[in-house]
């Protein structure tokens, strides 16, 4: 998603975090590897936002970049993965959860090379760091921002899935914090996001917060289509979470953007790497996960409000971003 209605700099906290390991040695020319999920580059979704933290480090660090890119299967991943590590590269970049088993079986076998995970938190090995964003502090802004914009006073939500909760938990707390009678319909399970959409209009949700990774081109379009006939719904979508090609009849339906900064936690890693040390943060001490959770306090989750509906909000939602970024990681 490349237009932006207004922007919103949501505040500006300093950063306060864990400390930064020191490698055994730095390497004397950084050698970066790039394992690119399908697609790569130009999938305006997580490929995308990993260039451009690249292309930021390029401005203020000098390094080599190796990419590659998958072709999508499993063993492809592991491949990818492991043609980085024979070319000298460390770190390894791996973008997208899919990539997951792929990094647990190749940082087993090279101890020494530290690897990237982008958007995941489930390999739990010391030379693996993860990079994943607060949906608590994130699902906040997006409950206070629905609240703010919503007629019916009932406003929607569609998740991954049901055993992963923390988005609903901001977004419930966030819009109760605004408005104490809103009602929150979550909607998971198996069925399609468009389906879902369908059903939360129906049950006469005005707002919806999209939450699912992936396209959402037909949810837009059911958003377009019940505007058509007479109903009220915007759309709060996460980035890069999410990819959509939107036309000019369709971006006023769009309320706002939660934003997770994957460029800056890319660039923070590079930066870290070019002086020899290591992004490990401890994330989850009891199951050994470790990184960096990256939330509203480090830059690392900001709100973009795209319509006039939510803009005129901006000093409130500004207001409860302070109290947000105070909720646990």
């Amino acid at each position: 998603m490349k237009v932006r209605g207004f922007a919103l700099a949501i505040i500006a906290l300093a950063a306060t975090l864990s400390p930064i390991a020191p490698a055994a040695q730095a390497a004397q020319q950084l050698n970066v590897g790039v394992a690119y999920d399908t697609g790569g580059p130009g999938d305006h979704s997580f490929d995308d936002a990993v260039a451009k933290g690249i292309a930021s480090a390029k401005k203020q660090f000098t390094f080599q970049l190796t990419p590659t890119v998958t072709i999508g299967s499993d063993a492809d991943r592991e491949l990818r993965l492991r043609s980085l590590v024979a070319k000298a590269c460390d770190p390894v970049i791996a973008v997208g959860s899919a990539y997951a088993p792929s990094v647990k079986k190749v940082a087993l076998d090279f101890p020494s090379t530290q690897f990237v995970i982008v958007n995941d938190a489930t390999v739990n090995m010391l030379n693996v760091t993860s990079l994943v964003f607060s949906e608590n502090q994130g699902g906040y802004l997006a409950g206070v921002t629905a609240a703010l914009a919503s007629k019916s006073g009932k406003i929607g939500l569609i998740g991954g899935s049901s055993t992963d909760t923390a988005y609903e938990k901001g977004f419930t707390a966030g819009a109760a914090e605004m408005k104490k009678d809103v009602k929150v319909d979550a909607r998971y399970g198996t069925d399609s996001s468009v389906v879902l959409a369908k059903a939360l209009i129906a049950a006469g949700s005005d707002v919806i917060f999209m939450t699912r990774v992936g396209a959402v081109s037909d949810v837009v379009s059911a958003v377009v289509s019940a505007n058509k006939a007479g109903s009220k719904v915007g759309l709060i979508l996460v980035e890069p979470d999410q990819y959509v090609t939107l036309t000019a009849g369709a971006k006023k339906f769009i309320l706002a953007s939660l934003v997770n900064r994957v460029d800056r936690a890319i660039t923070d890693v590079i930066s870290e790497s070019s002086k020899g040390r290591t992004v490990i943060d401890v994330l989850d001490p009891s199951a050994g996960i470790y990184g960096r959770r990256y939330g509203i306090g480090n830059g690392g989750i900001e709100l973009s409000l795209w319509s006039p509906l939510v803009a005129k909000y901006r000093k409130v939602i500004n207001v409860a971003a302070i109290k947000a970024s105070k909720l646990p990681l």
